[in-house]
């Protein structure tokens, strides 16, 4: 669809409104969850195993019980709840009518509900095509259709360009403008308070800029939770990242205890989405809502979807001693990722109390200009010092986010991260090549310098993820090359490598900043740790990973003094049946002949690749090893 005009009017937009409900009232609405994925990357094997994720509809549930609060009857329909929970219970020489599931469960829901205006909410750009066509068959009642969401609010003329059925777009945080575009419509508010809206007419757009973001007050809110059957989302799919150190039979659910983020970071739109600055729900408000989930759905473990958790060091602790007394029978991890400025002692020492078994820090680099470039709220010293923090604290699982393929990041750079990351010594490094995500400043840059081309942002898929690019470099469908040596003695320092290259970075950092280190562990409360996530690593995530079978099995070793003939069969077979595990492991100087004589490489890999690079590697400047 080519583009028509777009505009700017509260009046302009009151009357297309008018227009599009034909006098009609609002009494019913639908909302709609799509799946994450359209069935041309869905994966019936991989929902099976369980590795997809289904998060409850969290920011839906807060739009709901605002409704309901305007005595509005609200429906939710998780389409992507629903594929999962069917998946499950199919056989395994069954197929899986994709298409037809969420088609069927959309169509009943519209003939029993019979909504007078259907919400669809969109939180990823890998879930673009999905949602168009979800509003395409959302269309046939007959019936306004609304979008907004992250996705929605990131590029939302180009998605309404792409999506011709949606008639309302909800931009940002949507529980005020959502209602009072349905006080507008049925007659009982005046078009004044009309805010974050973009609806379509014959001609093109017409936009209300005025704000209604949600005060303190607002988001002291309960969510509809009476809409879902919430204690069986994670038995479909996973919750968070740390659903490896809790019991299968675990029931996850996910709080979110503030809004917003005090970071700037060119690279998220968390700011687009959220306006500037941290909005705090009162501790007594958050408490209630945890203690409803444990209390009547039976939740023993919280995701915090915080972006900045840890903001107001005083209400962290607070709320922390707060569940702490309770005595709930509940852990809980911060996956989204805390602050490093913000892990002081008495912080984490709350935290661990309270039930934290695991944690994200967001460093992405340790390279002080790319830091700064990229406006992190943090320096080198922040991040050892938080790693310090956090290392006497072995109960929580504490683990890393980098990135790689900052614009004009050049290899020494990336040799800085590495070598913060050693130093840190945390337990793990969830590194990740830069997505930029459309309508944040790092995209804008480099659309402008030509590093990325602005297709449009149906056209992103993330690199992570059960969905994302890496997971086919984990099985083993692309890497650039099997020996790393060549690679980067072949890099010169002031070089910025090729997308190829930072391919084959990245998967040399996660090996040696995740893997290699496992031979030096020694405490027996990360060792088991370690276990748990090399279990669901090879079964779950990354089936039959060369590298977790390996590590499992040095694990075994370590504790026990033997290797379970199991685990050493499925590795052998793994790399009999793979050339890339083969490949990987000659490149890494590994073997399964190492699990069966108990002879484990103990050299520092990284240390004997960079040594190939000859003199320019031996200088002591920004890009040595230490």
């Amino acid at each position: 669809m080519i583009r028509g005009e777009t505009s700017t009017s509260t009046q302009a937009a009151a009357d297309a409104i008018r227009t599009l409900f034909a006098g009609k009232r609002i009494e019913r609405v639908l909302l709609v969850t799509p799946p994450d994925a359209d069935a041309e990357l869905f994966r019936l094997e991989t929902a099976k195993r369980g590795r997809y994720t289904n998060y409850p509809p969290y920011g839906l549930l807060v739009l709901a019980a605002r409704l309901q609060t305007q005595g509005i009857d609200v429906r939710v329909c998780n389409l992507n709840d629903e594929i999962l929970q069917q998946c499950q219970r199919l056989d395994d020489d069954k197929e899986l009518a994709f298409d037809h599931i969420w088609q069927e469960k959309l169509d009943i829901d519209l003939a029993d509900f019979r909504p007078d205006l259907i919400g669809i909410t969109c939180m990823f750009t890998m879930t673009h095509s999905s949602l168009r066509n979800i509003c395409h068959r959302a269309a046939t009642a007959d019936v306004p259709v609304t979008i907004g969401g992250v996705h929605v609010s990131n590029d939302v003329y180009r998605v309404l360009d792409d999506i011709p059925t949606a008639d309302i777009a909800v931009l940002r945080e949507g529980e005020i403008a959502l209602g009072n575009l349905v006080a507008y419509v049925n007659g009982e508010a005046t078009s004044d308070g009309l805010a974050q809206l973009v609806v379509r007419q014959d001609t093109g757009y017409v936009t209300v800029d005025a704000a209604a973001i949600p005060g303190e007050q607002d988001i002291n809110v309960m969510p509809a939770y009476d809409l879902v059957d919430i204690s069986t989302y994670s038995r479909a799919g996973t919750v968070g990242a740390f659903y490896c150190f809790k019991p299968k039979e675990t029931r996850f659910a996910t709080v979110l205890s503030n809004r917003g983020c005090r970071a700037q970071c060119t690279f998220c739109s968390v700011r687009n989405f959220n306006g500037q600055g941290v909005r705090q729900r009162s501790i007594e408000s958050v408490i209630d809502e945890v203690e409803t989930l444990v209390d009547e759905h039976g939740i023993g473990h919280i995701m915090w979807l915080d972006d900045d958790l840890l903001k107001d060091h005083v209400r962290a602790v607070s709320l922390f001693e707060t569940l702490t007394k309770r005595n709930l029978d509940l852990t809980w991890d911060a996956t989204n990722g805390v602050i490093a400025s913000s892990c002081a002692d008495e912080v984490i020492h709350a935290a661990a109390e309270s039930g934290c078994i695991a944690l994200n820090i967001g460093m992405e680099s340790g390279n002080r200009e790319i830091l700064k470039s990229v406006r992190k709220p943090g320096t080198v010293e922040t991040f050892l010092a938080a790693a310090e923090v956090l290392r006497r604290y072995p109960v929580i699982h504490s683990s890393v986010f980098l990135m790689v393929g900052f614009p004009n990041e050049s290899m020494s750079m990336i040799l800085d991260s590495i070598n913060i990351a050693r130093e840190m010594d945390l337990d793990w490094y969830r590194i990740s090549q830069l997505h930029p995500l459309p309508n944040t400043p790092i995209y804008e840059a480099m659309v402008a310098q030509g590093l990325v081309q602005e297709t449009g942002s149906q056209d992103l898929r993330f690199n992570g993820g059960a969905y994302g690019k890496q997971t086919e470099i984990e099985q083993g469908l692309r890497l650039a090359t099997p020996d790393f040596a060549e690679a980067f003695a072949n890099i010169p320092l002031d070089a910025v490598p090729t997308p190829e290259q930072i391919t084959d970075i990245w998967f040399f950092m996660n090996y040696h900043l995740n893997f290699h280190r496992i031979f030096h562990e020694t405490n027996p409360l990360k060792i088991d740790q370690l276990a748990a996530h090399l279990n669901i690593l090879a079964d779950v995530i990354s089936p039959e990973n060369g590298f977790a079978l390996y590590f499992l099995g040095y694990l075994e070793h370590r504790v026990s003094g033997n290797v379970s003939p199991d685990l050493i069969e499925r590795l052998d077979r793994r790399i009999e049946t793979s050339p890339f595990w083969r490949d990987r492991f000659s490149a890494f100087e590994l073997s399964p002949e190492d699990l069966k004589d108990s002879h484990f490489p103990k050299s520092d890999v990284l240390q004997l690749m960079m040594q190939n690079g000859g003199e320019s590697r031996g200088a002591r400047n920004s890009g040595t090893l230490t």
